[in-house]
Formats: structure tokens, sequence, C-alpha cells
């Protein structure tokens, strides 16, 4: 038991002459804040007057998706979309879209004889602008197929 005693007071001595460091709460660093995180270089009330041109403030998404449905006989449908955001500043971005869809499977001897390329393209517009956190502003223009619900009434589903 002595040996042990004795053992303990010098791995306890030996243990309090490591030098030892402390840190006070004020000295720690900062967590980084969400929106100085994901923040794009270059975006911010700070940057100059000619910033805005900026290839890093240019995003552009391109996809395309297939569809069918055997119900009624069979349709499909395809559609290439490619959207284009601008970002000017942290408050203002502008979105474009452009996209044309068309039935792949008329291709041939089953095309229906639709040519007119107008019908089936697909645009859009967006300016959006948040000045606060709790305020948004957005101005909006799409050009869209023609789409009934019933398909027989226009307006959705008719009382008659």
């Amino acid at each position: 038991m002595r040996k042990f005693t004795g053992l303990m007071t010098i791995v306890l001595l030996s243990v309090g002459m490591l030098p030892l460091q402390a840190q006070l709460k004020s000295q720690l660093p900062k967590a980084l804040a969400v929106e100085d995180a994901i923040q794009i270089p270059g975006v911010g009330s700070n940057s100059s007057l000619l910033s805005f041109i900026d290839p890093n403030r240019f995003f552009m998404n391109q996809s395309y998706s297939l569809s069918y449905s055997s119900f009624g006989g069979g349709s499909s449908m395809g559609v290439y979309q490619n959207q284009m955001s601008y970002i000017f500043s942290d408050k203002l971005m502008m979105n474009a879209r452009l996209g044309l869809m068309h039935d792949p499977l008329s291709i041939g001897s089953y095309s229906t004889g639709q040519t007119n390329l107008m019908d089936n393209l697909i645009y859009g517009f967006d300016l959006s602008y948040k000045p606060k956190d709790n305020v948004f502003f957005s101005i909006r223009f799409d050009k869209r197929p023609y789409y009934s619900r019933s398909g027989f009434y226009p307006y959705g589903y008719s009382i008659y």
C-alpha cells in the first residue's frame, strides 16, 4: 500500500508540474455567421461599381426530362429547359428561362404534322428584390403551354 501511495504521489506531482493552459471565454474565436459563410465572392455592399460584370455571379442550369402515360391511348412529352440566373447584389437577382417541348414518339411516320415551333417554346423571366429579411418583391413573366384541368372545360370543373 505504501508503494502505491508513493507512486500515486509521484504521478500527481509530475502532472502538477506540467504547464497548463487556459483561455477566457472572450478570447474564443467567433463562429462564422450563416450570411458570411454562404456568400458569393464579389457580391456585397462593399463591392465596386464595375464588379457587376463578374462571371462568378452568373449561373446556368440545363435539364431534359421525358414522360410517358399509357392512359387514353398513350402520350409522351420531352422537355429541354435552360435556366440562367444573374445576381446583381445580395438583394437583387434576375432569372431567365428558355425551354422546348416535343413529343418524342411522334417522329417520322407517327408525326401529327405539327410544325409550329412557337407553340412548343417555353420562356420566362423574373426579377427578385429582397430589401429586408421580411420584405420580398418579385416581377415574373412566363409563357407556358395551355393546360385544362378537366380536359373538357377550360376553366376547371364545370357545374353542368
